[in-house]
Parts: structure tokens; sequence; C-alpha cells
């Protein structure tokens, strides 16, 4: 990924200079305080739901965008997304079908998920502006 398409490394418009779109903070403009929060909901939202390990399909990344965003609503309170969040999920959906759809060993738990959050927050922090 160069720079130019990296949606990870961008300043997150708090204008004191840090960059912290993929930290555990990127979602506390919607009272998430720890998005790790999020990463934990969602692991446990799939295993509920019989998904405790990655597939590389298109199947399994609508369950893991579906079980994020029940994770995202239960922790906001909310019940729909807002637009720019909706638009990070699916583009988080798109980049972690790319980055480890060569890799079906992948953990879930350990990788793939955290990669999930990394994006959505990232791209969460792109398109909140």
């Amino acid at each position: 990924m160069n720079e130019s398409t990296d949606h990870t490394n961008r300043d997150d418009g708090t204008g004191d200079g840090t960059d912290d779109c993929t930290t555990t903070g990127s979602f506390d403009d919607h009272g998430i305080d720890d998005g790790s929060e999020l990463i934990r909901r969602t692991y446990y939202r799939l295993v509920a739901d019989g998904w405790d390990t990655f597939e590389p399909t298109a199947r399994f990344l609508d369950r893991l965008a579906d079980a994020f965003t029940r994770a995202y609503l239960t922790a906001t309170d909310a019940y729909e997304l807002p637009p720019h969040v909706a638009a990070a999920v699916d583009d988080a959906r798109v980049w972690v079908g790319v980055e480890f759809a060569d890799d079906p060993d992948a953990d879930l738990r350990g990788e793939v998920i955290p990669a999930f959050y990394r994006h959505a927050a990232g791209f969460h922090c792109a398109y909140r502006d």
C-alpha cells in the first residue's frame, strides 16, 4: 500500500499533530472510548453465529462486516450506522478480503478482526470530515 492509498495513516483531525486513526480511540467521537471493545464484541458475535475461524470467502467477509456493525450499534445504542461509518465498514470489508485472500490460516481473533478494525478506523477518519 503506498502513501496515496494509505487510509490508515491520516491525521485524526484533532489538530494536535497526532495520527491516531487506527488506535483504540478512533471512534471516540461516537462515544466508543476503547475500540478494543468493538474488536472483542465482533469476535464474540462471530463465534455466536458459528464462525470461529477465518475463511477467505465473500460470505465470511459479509458476516465479519455484519458482526462489526452489530458490535458498533450495541456499543453506541444506535439503530443504524451513520453514513460515513457504513462506508468505512464496507471499505474495510474489501481491504481485509484483499489483505487475507492468500492466508486462509490467518488467526481470526489475533489478526483478521484487528486488521478489520484498523481499516474501518482509518476509513472512518478519512470519511468523517
